[in-house]
């Protein structure tokens, strides 16, 4: 998960460095922080990074419609919001810039026919 401003700076480094790799394309979600998580979380970064531990939570609140968790649908992984879009936008960046020649091979399914039987053959 991308956490706004302690890992969402490294989001080209990350995508360049698995482009290199091999990788075909690249997927993230917009920390959430449901139930207990919360709390935790907020303990742990009041006590390690206290220089901006508000600012980040503030950020994560910000893509989560206020709270630092989201159930709604749709928008619970990604978030919404500036911060949101942010990071969005610097997906689709990093995606041209290291991804945009790269194709996911077909999937070949040929190779586990063998260990089907019955019904399974259907599919």
């Amino acid at each position: 998960p991308i956490i706004p401003s302690i890992n969402s700076h490294e989001i080209l480094p990350l995508v360049k460095e698995i482009a290199e790799r091999g990788a075909c394309g690249v997927g993230y979600t917009v920390v959430r922080l449901n139930g207990a998580i919360g709390e935790v979380f907020s303990a742990w970064i009041r006590k390690a990074m206290p220089d901006r531990a508000e600012k980040v939570l503030h950020q994560i609140a910000e893509c989560h419609n206020g709270n630092l968790n989201d159930s709604r649908f749709g928008t619970r992984m990604k978030g919404d919001g500036n911060i949101a879009d942010q990071v969005a936008q610097q997906f689709a960046l990093a995606r041209k810039l290291y991804l945009k020649d790269k194709e996911r091979p077909k999937l070949n399914c040929d190779l586990h026919e063998q260990y089907k039987d019955g019904q399974m053959k259907l599919f």
